[in-house]
């Protein structure tokens, strides 16, 4: 498949079975992948979510693929403007242990998200599993988080209570 006629699915993906078609091609000529981080990182691409979608069916189907690429998906987590595509990249990020990948501006963003109101639940929930695993390393992180998610808890979502009630007992 041509680096065209890829991009050409990636958009016109419409069902699960279309898009564990592309991953079983993504995973088995890994040099594409990097068409994939490419579309993701073009916001201005409506399509651009269907990658992130892509991507976490090529991690079921060969996850030491996505392991090379961490860097690249915590800059399009930070950077990104499409919730679809951090919800994914922030469920993939939560599977690895980022800690000494990241600097205070990844830890202030995940902060950012949690306190947003634009923000999607879903978003808000990878941050906070995020952040909470960043505390493990970074204890000093935990007051902050334990006091965002206190704050937080009331007026959000049944998703976001039940994460933050999960992160709190741990904190």
């Amino acid at each position: 498949m041509e680096e065209r006629e890829l991009l050409q699915n990636i958009e016109g993906c419409r069902s699960k079975q279309d898009a564990l078609f592309l991953a079983e091609y993504i995973a088995n000529n890994p040099a594409v992948i990097k068409l994939v981080f490419e579309m993701m990182g073009n916001d201005s691409n409506k399509k651009a979510w269907k990658a992130a979608w892509l991507l976490d069916h090529v991690y079921l189907e060969k996850p030491d693929l996505i392991n090379s690429h961490i860097d690249t998906m915590i800059k399009l987590f930070m950077q990104s403007h499409c919730d679809s595509t951090r919800r994914i990249l922030g469920k993939l990020l939560s599977l690895y242990d980022i800690t000494n990948r990241v600097d205070g501006n990844f830890v202030n963003t995940c902060f950012d998200m949690l306190i947003s109101e634009t923000v999607a639940v879903a978003v808000k929930v990878h941050a906070m599993q995020l952040l909470f695993n960043i505390s493990q390393t970074y204890p000093e992180l935990r007051a902050e988080l334990k006091l965002i998610l206190e704050e937080q808890i009331t007026n959000n979502t049944a998703a976001f209570k039940a994460r933050a009630r999960r992160l709190l007992r741990k904190l």
